[in-house]
This record gives structure tokens, C-alpha cells and sequence, in this order.
């Protein structure tokens, strides 16, 4: 495992910074970085990519799936011999290639029926990703429990786990997990662990307008995370005055938005926040416009055919969809009072470094922590196992003052 590890991170290093979302290309920042925490073998990713002919169900699905079956094989093979531990990393590394075959597959039903316009393809590389998620669960050694939270007729769906020593008699800080745009519950078991490393309870819990929910993905959908904040205090091993979050992307704008709304998130941790109501510069603006028309242009990650006509996206249009979340423009920015550890790459094609900035310029003087790398992009992948750790033990040194 050491060797693998330092395989990895030395393909890392190797690879070019590119802050763009280009399927056929690993590079830092660029559309693998969703994956590059969950992947042993950086290699087989880069092997495999070179295979990809297009992001259409039809040629996408396959390439990766077929990378997840041997893994699954694997997983087999290690449970007839007896091997616990091996049997549940290969079925990780087969819910994690699934993860790449169901991209981006929106779940929005909040039930066990695959939306109809999910192709039969990608909903069979949906429910395996869950099959394989739920085997490698039955593998670990917490428990996992499943929390249905809901608010006003919506439902979301999340996995709580406890360090073994949390009891009634010995509550426990807790994190909310809150994940992004494109990557479910099942794909954030790490920042899982990481609290648990110390010793803090983990409640991760599907983002509104993805996997296992029926809220939109909308600012007023803040509510669906205070609801889950709800299960974590009516919990007796939990200590609800001693209350976390964390998130990344999306995730990290839904870290704010929710940190703005509700006091009882004591400190949190936000890799690559939005939201926060910093426009940018006229160039800023126009790059990420042009990002934006050319994913939508060259990545269609569906059935042959349906791809959508392209849509220029004006200024105005821009400007709209940012006002609607702009904690700063909403006059809520305020509100974020609470320590904060704040982290990025300085190359970020989807949000701009600023927003990490204005967090810094307001608030009060003393209590927020930031890491800026300067040759990472979006999430700060290639150095996360270097701020992650960090931050995991500064939330609970937060969580136990």
C-alpha cells in the first residue's frame, strides 16, 4: 500500500495543470480531479482514459465498467480466501469506476426507479456503484446507518457513522458532509474517515438536485441541510453544540450557505467555496462563461443522440444565476462568524480564487485558516493528502475547546 501510495503521488507531480473539464485528459484541475482521492492506481486511470472515444452512454459506460467488473472479480476472489480487508478496497475501487461509468446521472426521484432518461446502460453502472458501495460497507469496521432526513414533502438521503467509543454517556462531536454538482454520498467515504480519524461522528448526505433526493438544487434548499443537521443533534451519542461541516465544490458553497443560515455549525472546513459573492473580474467572468460553452459543447454525458443545441450564455444570464446565490448580495455574508478553514488552488476554473479572498477580507480578525496552493486548480486534489489531514484535526480542535 506505502508503494502505491508514493506511485501516486509521484504520477501526481507529473502531471500537467490544466483547469478544464476535457474527459480525454488527466490533468491537475482538470475532470478526474473528482476521482483522484478514491483511485489507488493512477496509472490504470491514465491507461484507461486513453480508451475513451467519447462521452456518450455509449462509449463511456462500457470502458469503465469493464474496469469495475475486474475489481469486482477481485473483490470475490479475496472474500472465498478469507480476506476482509482486500475484499473491501477492490469493491471501493469498483463502486469508485462505476463512479466514472454513472457520470454525472442526476437521481433526483429520491426512490429506487431510475429516472427515465437515464439510459439502461448507465442506470445497470448506477445500481452496481450502489451494490458495490453497500458490499464494501458490510466490510467495515463502524457501522454504517442510513438517515433519511426530510423537510417540507422533500426526502434526502444520507450514511451516518459513529466512532466506536460515542454512546450516550460519551457524546461526540459530528460533521455533516455535504457533497457537490456530481459526486454522491457513496463517493465521499473518505472525508468519512477522515472524521473519524478523529474521532468525530460523520453524517455524509446527497446534495439537493443529485443522487438520493428530491430537493432541487436551489439557495432555498438550504433547508434540506438543516434537517440533516436536525438528525445529528436528536442523535444521544452526538453532542449537538458541537457541530461541523465540510465540503468540496459545491459542497464548499453549500458549506457557506449553510453556515449563513444556521448558528448551530460551530466551524467548518469549505474546499473551493462559492457562493460567496465575489463577481470577478470582466476576464474571470468571460473565461468561465467560455468554460462553461465549451463542456456543454464537446461533453454530453448521455444517450447517443439527445445531445441538447448549444446555448451561448450572455453576461446578464451570468449575472442572475450569481445574484441568486451571492451570500455577500443576499446580505448574508455577515453571518459567517464562525472559524473557518479555507482551501483552494489558485488555478480554478469554476471558482474564481476570490471568493476564498472575501472570506479572508471579512468576518471577524482572528479564527479562519486558509491554504492557497499555487500550482493546484479546482479542490486542490493533487495536494489534498496534505490538507486534509491538517484540517481534519484542526475542525476537532475546534469541535472539543
Amino acid at each position: 500500500m506505502a508503494a502505491a501510495q508514493k506511485d501516486k503521488a509521484a504520477i501526481l507531480a507529473t502531471l500537467p495543470v490544466r483547469p478544464d473539464e476535457d474527459p480525454h485528459v488527466v490533468a491537475i484541475g482538470g475532470f478526474y480531479r473528482r476521482w483522484f482521492n478514491l483511485i489507488d492506481d493512477m496509472q490504470l486511470l491514465i491507461d484507461t482514459v486513453a480508451k475513451v472515444k467519447g462521452t456518450e452512454d455509449e462509449d463511456w459506460v462500457p470502458v469503465w465498467s469493464e474496469v469495475a467488473q475486474r475489481y469486482e472479480k477481485e473483490a470475490q476472489g479475496a472474500l472465498a480466501k478469507g480476506d476482509k480487508a482486500a475484499a473491501r478496497t477492490a469493491f471501493l475501487q469498483a463502486k469508485t469506476y462505476y463512479s466514472l461509468a454513472r457520470f454525472p446521472a442526476p437521481y433526483r426521484s429520491g426512490s429506487t426507479i431510475c429516472p427515465p432518461d437515464m439510459s439502461p446502460i448507465k442506470a445497470e453502472a448506477y445500481n452496481r456503484y450502489l451494490e458495490c458501495f453497500r458490499r464494501a460497507t458490510e466490510l467495515q469496521d463502524t457501522k454504517q446507518e442510513i438517515v433519511r432526513v426530510a423537510r417540507d414533502g422533500k426526502e434526502a438521503t444520507g450514511y451516518l457513522r459513529l466512532p466506536k467509543n460515542a454512546s450516550a454517556s460519551h457524546r461526540v462531536p459530528a460533521v455533516l458532509v455535504m457533497c457537490g454538482a456530481d459526486m454522491y454520498k457513496e463517493d465521499r467515504e473518505k472525508y468519512a474517515e477522515g472524521a473519524l480519524t478523529e474521532g468525530m461522528a460523520a453524517l455524509v448526505v446527497d446534495a439537493p438536485g443529485t443522487g438520493q433526493t428530491t430537493f432541487p438544487h436551489a439557495p432555498e434548499s438550504v433547508v434540506a441541510w438543516q434537517a440533516a443537521l436536525d438528525a445529528l443533534a436528536a442523535r444521544p451519542e452526538i453532542d449537538g453544540n458541537r457541530l461541523g461541516a465540510f465540503g468540496v465544490s459545491r459542497g464548499g458553497l453549500w458549506v457557506m450557505r449553510l453556515a449563513a443560515h444556521d448558528a448551530r455549525v460551530k466551524a467548518l472546513i469549505s474546499c473551493a467555496p462559492g457562493g460567496v459573492g465575489y463577481w470577478g473580474t470582466p476576464e474571470e467572468r468571460a473565461a468561465w462563461r467560455k468554460a462553461a460553452e465549451e463542456r456543454a459543447r464537446t461533453n454530453w454525458f448521455g444517450p447517443r443522440g439527445t445531445k441538447p443545441a448549444p446555448h451561448r450564455i450572455t453576461e446578464e444570464e451570468q449575472r442572475k444565476e450569481f445574484l441568486r446565490w451571492s451570500l455577500k448580495d443576499n446580505g448574508l455574508l455577515d453571518n459567517l462568524t464562525m472559524p473557518m478553514y479555507l482551501v483552494n488552488g489558485k488555478i480554478d476554473h469554476l471558482t474564481p480564487i476570490g471568493n476564498l479572498y472575501l472570506l479572508l477580507e471579512s468576518g471577524p480578525p482572528t479564527g479562519r485558516v486558509a491554504r492557497v496552493y499555487p500550482d493546484d486548480g479546482h479542490i486542490a486534489a493533487r495536494n489534498e493528502r496534505e490538507w486534509a489531514p491538517a484540517a481534519w484535526r484542526w475542525l476537532r480542535e475546534q469541535l472539543t475547546r
